[in-house]
């Protein structure tokens, strides 16, 4: 098998011959099909802001006729930043925790998890957490951060484009689409702890005739950490194709596959028992040396789009993808209610000894019809859209008895227990999910007065899941609990109002109200399942555009009611089976999101933004407490900063940039304090020629010790270090 860099340089070498041809033979007419996508394109725009975006409402509109809070990571931001992942790319922006879920990380907004994970507007919900799969076993959603052009977020819930899901927001990765012209770029970094990483990426046009046009992207990485043996690697090959076909209509194939190996560091590091820091050193890791993780994600997808006429437009699109993820751990946790702590000798048990295979696949259909028709005097916009989504993922467990071992984390190698052989477990258990939706949705933009718009639409989802538990052993012996099938079918019409007022040309007010729709799975004390999860999504605010929309900034203020969400009651059904059932329990969240971003010059470049966020349970059930928060992983206040100015006269090869990320203190469902911090990052950028830029990029200037944020976190487990002091190095070439 070839090696995805070899791989993407053959790809590459057709794709400039084929361009070259196309040289030869005489300068044609240029592709010009009118496309949605294209108006999102935020590469070569060099700006911190984006003219339009599509994911809240199925309309491309620009972000102050969005009657909702977004933000769009451009891919400027991204360059100068030097992000190379999804997780980086989110904490930088406006209202969204990152933050540990077992050992993958989630996404949270509002207080709420982020379930809606989009490519191109195609939602992959497999392994979201409260969704599909568990979030324990499945750490990898998102593709190679090269692969996309920007990363659109959306803030509250999206009715219109989605149902069934958690209100915290939605988040779209655009991937990049062939060029016209040519261009050719490759780029290198490495830092400190030991990554290197090569990411080549070649577009232009194949065939000027026949109106065809490629694009390649390849990424070989060599991942290493701050942690002692966490390390991995990545491959990734992505290649795209669209073709005019006739004079109005395009067909766009493309392909990929990502092949990833990482460490799982599952439980972190320990508190004393007494809950005080322990201060162990960055590079501590207490699991196995054998601790390994594999991660496989291919996929194809194909899209057709045809213009009718100047006002309307027509596009379907098909999507499949496969995952498949395993993973091999060790790790020493405390146990006991608060994970029991390292004891005062520096002992801690082991945890387990786990194996968990995670597969998935996906197939994805969508159509969508949008345009403009004039009345009243008046031009307004209509969008119909249908989906159809389909997703299936099997989980299969194993694990041995670890009986009462324990260790001493301060002389722990890594090497004290031998690598399992899996042919014979003390454990095994398996699950399995398939999760169907259709979806119809449709809206109008209604231009009554030349500053009034308002947007009205709707969503019908139709929603079915199978889910099934399997338990096959138990302490070496057959498992006597029976199999568990869950199999339910809902249906849900979810509205959406949207009203903007422009005030002048760059000042607009507006309002939006959404449902919440979310199929509840939990067992309530009868034994049945829980009512749907139902709420609304209520936000106001202001928005300001300048300079022909080169600067965007907005205030919203937003209030999330979510009824019939499953708490755990403290109690077990009488039915044998001892589980604990749940009740119902509203949730109330409000605060503020605010965010300014894009060019204040030509040369100066900046991004803020701020949110405040409280929020409570409404109720007492159990161990909850009427008042108390219901995410306090959740900080109530976040400030992201970044800012990039190219110096004038002489030194205008160099290019500076700053910026800051500061979090109030937050807490863990065991009331395990974590105290706020601020981080700060610094760049600079040196363009010798036109072609070439070498970067230095220094992330937690300050070194700054802290723990990540984490919902679970505990004594003797959930406590993850932040990434120390580190120095990036850059080299970028571009040829166009």
């Amino acid at each position: 098998m070839h090696h995805p860099a070899q791989s993407a340089a053959l790809a590459a070498a057709i794709l400039l011959a084929c361009h070259a041809h196309a040289q030869e033979s005489g300068n044609l007419q240029t592709i010009t099909v009118k496309s949605d996508r294209d108006n999102t394109r935020t590469e070569d725009v060099n700006s911190y802001t984006t003219s339009a975006m599509r994911t809240t409402t199925g309309l491309t509109l620009s972000p102050r006729e969005t009657p909702q809070s977004v933000s769009v990571i451009t891919k400027t931001q991204l360059d100068d930043q030097g992000l190379t992942t999804i997780e980086d790319a989110l904490r930088t922006t406006t209202g969204v925790n990152v933050t540990r879920h077992g050992t993958r990380t989630v996404y949270q907004s509002r207080g709420f998890f982020i379930e809606q994970i989009e490519e191109d507007g195609i939602s992959n919900t497999i392994g979201a957490p409260g969704v599909t799969g568990n979030p324990f076993r499945d750490p990898k959603q998102q593709m190679d951060l090269a692969l996309y052009d920007h990363i659109e977020v959306v803030r509250g819930a999206t009715g219109l484009t989605q149902a069934n899901s958690e209100p915290g927001g939605t988040i779209n990765a655009v991937r990049k689409k062939p060029t016209d012209n040519t261009q050719i770029r490759a780029d290198a970094i490495a830092d400190r702890f030991g990554k290197v990483r090569a990411t080549g990426d070649v577009s232009g046009t194949l065939n000027e005739p026949w109106g065809l046009r490629g694009r390649v992207v390849a990424v070989g990485e060599h991942d290493d950490s701050f942690k002692r043996h966490v390390d991995g690697s990545n491959g990734l090959l992505y290649g795209v194709l669209d073709q005019k076909l006739g004079d109005n209509t395009k067909l766009t194939l493309g392909g990929y596959y990502q092949n990833q190996h990482d460490t799982p560091d599952p439980n972190g590091l320990p508190l004393s028992e007494d809950g005080s820091d322990l201060r162990l050193p960055h590079k501590t890791f207490l699991g196995a040396n054998w601790n390994e993780g594999k991660f496989r994600k291919r996929g194809a997808f194909l899209e057709l789009e045809h213009e009718i006429n100047d006002d309307w437009r027509v596009s379907s699109k098909l999507d499949y993808k496969r995952t498949n993820a395993g993973q091999n751990y060790a790790s020493l946790a405390g146990g006991g209610k608060l994970g029991g702590g390292a004891k005062k000798d520096g002992t801690l048990p082991l945890d387990g000894i786990e194996h968990y295979d995670h597969s998935g696949k996906q197939f994805a259909f969508q159509t969508n019809l949008n345009g403009s028709f004039n009345a009243l005097g008046h031009s307004h916009d209509l969008f119909l859209t249908y989906s159809y989504n389909r997703e299936k993922t099997d989980v299969r467990g194993m694990s041995m008895n670890t009986g009462d071992a324990k260790y001493n984390i301060y002389t722990w190698r890594g090497d004290e227990i031998p690598r399992p052989d899996w042919t014979h477990p003390d454990d095994r258990n398996s699950s399995n999910n398939n999760y169907t939706t259709h979806g119809i949705s449709g809206g109008l933009r209604i231009n009554p007065t030349d500053n009034l718009h308002v947007l009205a639409g709707t969503r019908y989802t139709h929603w079915k899941r199978n889910w099934g538990w399997h338990y096959d052993l138990s302490d070496g012996k057959a498992d006597s609990r029976a199999d568990r099938i869950i199999d339910t079918r809902k249906s849900r019409f979810v509205p959406y109002l949207g009203v903007t007022y422009d005030l002048d040309p760059h000042n607009s007010l507006y309002a939006s109200y959404t449902s919440i729709f979310k199929y509840n799975s939990n067992v309530s004390k009868t034994g049945g399942n829980l009512p749907a999860t139902l709420g609304n999504n209520i936000e106001v605010g202001w928005k300001g555009e300048w300079y022909d929309g080169d600067l965007n900034a907005t205030i919203a203020l937003y209030q999330i009611n979510q009824k019939n969400t499953a708490v755990n009651s403290g109690k077990r059904l009488d039915d044998g089976t001892k589980r604990f059932y749940f009740e119902p329990m509203t949730l109330k969240s409000h605060g503020v999101d605010a965010e300014i971003s894009g060019k204040l010059t030509d040369a100066w470049q900046m991004f803020a933004g701020y949110s405040y966020n409280t929020r409570k349970y409404t109720a007492s059930i159990g161990s909850i407490e009427k008042g108390s928060s219901f995410n306090k992983q959740t900080p109530k206040h976040m400030l992201r900063l970044y800012t990039s100015y190219r110096l004038p006269g002489a030194a205008e090869k160099w290019t500076v940039g700053l910026g800051m990320s500061t979090q109030s203190s937050t807490s863990s469902g065991w009331d395990v304090k974590n105290g706020g911090h601020t981080l700060w990052n610094a760049n600079v950028q040196y363009k010798p020629t036109k072609d070439l830029n070498i970067g230095v990029a220094i992330n937690n200037l300050t070194d700054k010790r802290y723990y990540e944020n984490h919902g679970i976190r505990a004594h003797g487990w959930g406590n993850f270090y932040g990434e120390p002091r580190n120095v990036m190095l850059s080299v970028k070439w571009e040829l166009k």
